[in-house]
């Protein structure tokens, strides 16, 4: 209960720590990467000319693609926790071109020509990730291992071969249509009937990826802050003043909001997108008779047909990474969603279904974390304050190589440059509000259960067969 005697200041600090997030949860990806730089904290007032809250994929590439063109910027990153604290450090890894939550609500959406210019810009985003990974040798696992859509019903069957249609059909190449045995020559699993297949896509270990980045970004000059949880932003004289929940102040001539599926926690983004909670699972190493018995060499990126789709892929050192199924989409400002038992349950479950072959594995990690949507499960980059504040969310949990090119378009939005990127349609373009709690919750919450719903009616075949 906040008292009315608090000044604002005060209000908006108290709430700031009342709303703090919770630890990181554990997981696989630390133990891939031994001992993580930390920054340092914020001990006093600071002046920079751009201020970057949030230190993650699209922050740090902000950054990187600012010192790149201007190199006498001052930048300040502001990391609430840690560099990699949020999705940019617990995603599964997948490196894909898929834009948005599907095929068929972009193009029903935006249109064809819109579909086909969404899917080259993630075709660039990947070569621009691997540029970048390539130029600073950066060791983070990076492969273009492909990516597989799989049918596991004749409903998602004729899903995917539409959506594989709709893609030729707006002339976009490099996705085909493989059949049920083809797609056994590559997955020995029971139940896939056939797949969208795309070789351009690829993996890589996300917290080493964030990790060798921010390391780069460092040695360009841009100064990184962890612990530095941004607690408002106001315009005060032509400028902005970031108050941080420590008490510190930041002022700055040029704000970037990176901050995703974090955003509706900061004045100004409350209603641009809204998070939902994804969980994943990682089993103990296969041994040399499971990786036979999967038949999985290529270690192609899976996911199948589902609007909760599952997805999954092969570790490097032959663990199985696995995600999906429920999510969490929490009311308000609630963020301490990253365990589920429910979720992680099903996720072993659907282990021992896909792959009854391999037996009984034990489980090593499990955590969740939260992506961004909005209101239209399209991504979202715009402006604020005359072009001044600049955001970027709504990546729908695709964001892994989205937002290295996001960054890019946010820093020559910063820059005031009129480019090619600043010229996609996505970019400052009308987005729906998310509605305010909580409409927001009664609206999401329905959506997800006709989601679940027609979801059931697809694995209707599946269920039916397990049955006899």
């Amino acid at each position: 209960m906040l008292e009315c005697a608090e000044t604002g200041s005060n209000l908006m600090l108290r709430a700031a720590r009342d709303a703090a997030l919770p630890p990181q949860p554990a997981g696989y990806w630390p133990t891939t990467v031994g001992v993580r730089p930390r920054y340092d904290r914020i001990g006093g007032d600071l002046s920079v000319d751009v201020a970057i809250i949030g230190g993650g994929y699209t922050g740090l590439s902000t950054a990187y693609f600012l010192k790149r063109a201007e190199p006498a910027l001052d930048i300040a990153v502001l990391e609430a926790e840690q560099i990699g604290y949020g999705a940019s450090g617990r995603n599964a890894g997948f490196v894909m071109t898929l834009f948005g939550a599907s095929v068929p609500l972009v193009k029903a959406l935006h249109g064809a020509r819109r579909l086909k210019e969404a899917h080259e810009f993630m075709e660039r985003a990947i070569g621009s990730l691997e540029a970048t990974v390539r130029e600073h040798d950066i060791a983070c696992d990076f492969t273009r291992n492909g990516f597989l859509k799989v049918a596991t019903s004749p409903a998602y069957e004729r899903r995917i071969r539409a959506e594989v249609d709709t893609m030729q059909a707006a002339g976009v190449s490099g996705i085909s249509w493989i059949d049920r045995n083809e797609l056994a020559a590559r997955i020995a699993a029971p139940g896939y009937r056939g797949a969208w297949w795309e070789p351009g896509c690829g993996s890589l270990n996300p917290l080493k990826w964030v990790t060798g980045l921010a390391t780069v970004v460092d040695r360009l000059g841009a100064r990184i802050f962890e612990e530095a949880r941004v607690a408002d932003v106001r315009r005060v004289g032509g400028r902005f003043a970031i108050a941080l929940s420590s008490g510190v102040t930041v002022t700055a001539r040029k704000v970037v909001y990176a901050t995703n599926g974090y955003s509706h926690l900061l004045p100004g983004l409350r209603l641009k997108q809204t998070p939902a909670f994804t969980y994943v699972i990682v089993t103990e190493r296969l041994t040399g008779e499971q990786i036979t018995r999967l038949g999985w060499a290529g270690r192609e990126g899976v996911e199948d047909g589902r609007n909760f789709m599952h997805y999954y892929r092969l570790a490097p050192d032959d663990r199985l990474i696995v995600g999906g199924g429920p999510g969490v989409l929490p009311f308000g400002r609630q963020m301490d969603y990253d365990a589920s038992p429910e979720a992680w349950a099903h996720l072993e479950d659907f282990i021992g279904k896909t792959f009854p072959q391999l037996g009984s594995i034990r489980v090593a990690h499990r955590w969740g974390g939260a992506f961004s949507m909005t209101a239209d499960f399209t991504p979202a980059i715009g402006t604020m304050h005359g072009g001044d504040a600049v955001y970027s969310v709504g990546c729908t949990g695709h964001g892994v190589a989205m937002t290295h090119t996001n960054g890019a378009i946010l820093a020559d939005l910063v820059r005031e440059q009129k480019t090619a990127l600043t010229e996609m349609w996505f970019v400052d373009r009308w987005a729906m509000p998310m509605p305010p709690e909580p409409v927001r919750s009664a609206v999401t919450r329905s959506v997800a259960q006709i989601m679940k719903l027609e979801d059931w009616w697809c694995e209707r075949p599946q269920r039916d067969d397990a049955a006899r």
